[in-house]
Formats: C-alpha cells, sequence, structure tokens
C-alpha cells in the first residue's frame, strides 16, 4: 500500500503532471440550497447536484485565500482533499462523490450530506452515558483506522471532524491537511491541525506518522469521556500551550474522572503519552477496545 502511494502521490520524473480534469460550471451542475457553514479558507453548501440528481455537501475554495497553500501542495505531489477522500470508503468516513476545478478557478469537493451534530455537541451534552460515549468512540476509531488503512494521516483529528448522524452513526469529515503516510510527508514540516488537540512531536517539528493522529484522537477521548481536557484549559496563549505540550505531562484520567476504570484509563493514558513510542501504536484494534470497555 505504502509503496502505491509513493507511486502515485511521490516525486514524479521531469515534465510529468497529473491528467487535467475539465473544469466545471458550479451554477449549472449544482442548485444551492442553503450554506451549511464556512471557513477561513472555504464555503459549505448544502445543494442538488443536478447531474447526479441528489443533495449533497459541496465544499468550495476561496482561490485566492487557498492560492499559497495550492502552490505549496503541487511542489510536493500532494493529493488534494478531493482525491484523499476519493480513495477512502468506509461506513464512518464520509462518502466523497466528486471533486475538481471550476471555471471560476474554485477548487470544490463534492460529499454525502451528513445532517447531526459534531462530537464537540456530544462532550457538552451531559444527557449522554458512558456506554454511548464509548460506542461514539469506536465508531470514530474505525472511521480513523479506514483513513490510516487507505495509507493516509488525517492531520486535523478533532471532536469538530466527527459528525454524528441521525441514525447515531459517526462520520470522520474534512481531509483539507491529510496527507500520504509516506517518507516524503513524514519530514517536519509546518505545524498543522487544530493546538488543542497538536501532538507533541509536531509542534517540535520532528518527523511524524500515523501516531500524530492517534495522541489527537486521545485528546478528544479524554474530554469526552471525563469532561475535562488534558491539559490545563487556562493556558490560553499559543506559545504557552505549545511549551505546556512539550514539557508537561498530562493530566491522569483517574484523578479527571475517578468513576472511570483503571482499564479504561489506561487505555486514555497510552493515547495521549508524550513520546511517540509510548504511545499506543495503531487503530486497528481500537474500535474493539472501546467496546470492550462498555459496562455490562
Amino acid at each position: 500500500m505504502l509503496k502505491k502511494l509513493s507511486e502515485l502521490f511521490g516525486p514524479k520524473k521531469p515534465g510529468a503532471s497529473r491528467p487535467r480534469r475539465s473544469l466545471v460550471n458550479l451554477k449549472r451542475r449544482f442548485t444551492i440550497i442553503a450554506e451549511a457553514g464556512q471557513g477561513s479558507m472555504s464555503k459549505v453548501y448544502r445543494a442538488i447536484d443536478n447531474q447526479a440528481g441528489r443533495t449533497v455537501c459541496l465544499k468550495v475554495q476561496n482561490p485566492d485565500k487557498n492560492a499559497a497553500a495550492a502552490s505549496r501542495s503541487a511542489k510536493q505531489e500532494r493529493p488534494s482533499e478531493g482525491e484523499v477522500g476519493m480513495k477512502i470508503t468506509h461506513s464512518n468516513v464520509v462518502r466523497t462523490y466528486d471533486w475538481g476545478e471550476s471555471t471560476l478557478h474554485e477548487h470544490f469537493v463534492v460529499m454525502e450530506f451528513i445532517e447531526g451534530v459534531s462530537l464537540q455537541f456530544i462532550r457538552q451534552a451531559h444527557s449522554t452515558t458512558i456506554t454511548e460515549k464509548l460506542e461514539l468512540l469506536a465508531q470514530a476509531a474505525e472511521g480513523l483506522a479506514a483513513v490510516h488503512a487507505a495509507g493516509f494521516i488525517h492531520r486535523d483529528i478533532g471532536p469538530q471532524n466527527f459528525l454524528i448522524n441521525r441514525g447515531r452513526q459517526v462520520k470522520l469529515i474534512d481531509f483539507g491537511l491529510s496527507v500520504p503516510n509516506t517518507p516524503a510527508f513524514r519530514r517536519p514540516g509546518n505545524r498543522t491541525g487544530t493546538l488543542q488537540y497538536m501532538a507533541p512531536e509536531l509542534i517540535r517539528r520532528e518527523p511524524t506518522d500515523e501516531r500524530l493522529d492517534i495522541f489527537s484522537f486521545g485528546v478528544m477521548a479524554f474530554e469526552l469521556l471525563t469532561g475535562r481536557q488534558p491539559y490545563d484549559a487556562e493556558v490560553t496563549d499559543s506559545m504557552a500551550v505549545m511549551l505546556q505540550r512539550i514539557n508537561t505531562s498530562p493530566l491522569d484520567p483517574a484523578l479527571a474522572n475517578p468513576t472511570l476504570s483503571e482499564s479504561l484509563c489506561d487505555i486514555l493514558r497510552k493515547l495521549i503519552a508524550r513520546h511517540p513510542d509510548d504511545r499506543w501504536r495503531s487503530t486497528r484494534n481500537l474500535a474493539e477496545v472501546f467496546r470492550s470497555s462498555i459496562p455490562a
């Protein structure tokens, strides 16, 4: 798998390039129903795909704001958000239908529309039981495991990027920062992701791999199961937060929530270990571990 990804997304021979896709007139192809969200670099719409005849989530990037990032990605031969999404098929990962560039040179991604809430909302809902939380985390772990099995590192794992639909099914979204898990993309680089969930090795600008996602997942799980952050929430200055992650140990989960079982606390400790070599190694069996921790 990694060799294949290296061939697809590794350095190209001089003069080689990816096949160009036809530009798409977004106004003709899509009927916008409503704006569903907006970030610093893109807008998200609920829309009807007139070509496919279905309701979709349409994410359109601002070409001016994305110019620098697009240039860096092109130099690195980094796959686009749509390319990554199209290579991952799993019930706990948002389905990507299409991607491309508009006639106005906006990069866009077409995905399934998920009507629901994020894990961030569930964390704040005091009525959610420990059993429900563990099942949601198990599903989230399955989604992340699918990303890793496809040969990618997500790089922005956090509760805001896990949506829960009306059927209580968890979906991992947003591959805007994702990269292939290949040597070229494991090298030290820019700090990317959400600082609250960022792994220490990424802050230190060290080589990284899929274990940075595992750390981020662990912080999210810690918050969901204890109701607290593993680091001092009073520290908000960006530089202070980074120094805190590098130099201090996280709060022990048994102190954060004494009602948790020792086995569950041990899982959380391994997920958020400061050093990657001490951390939970793989997401493959993580879902099973969470489900086995559900109280009888």
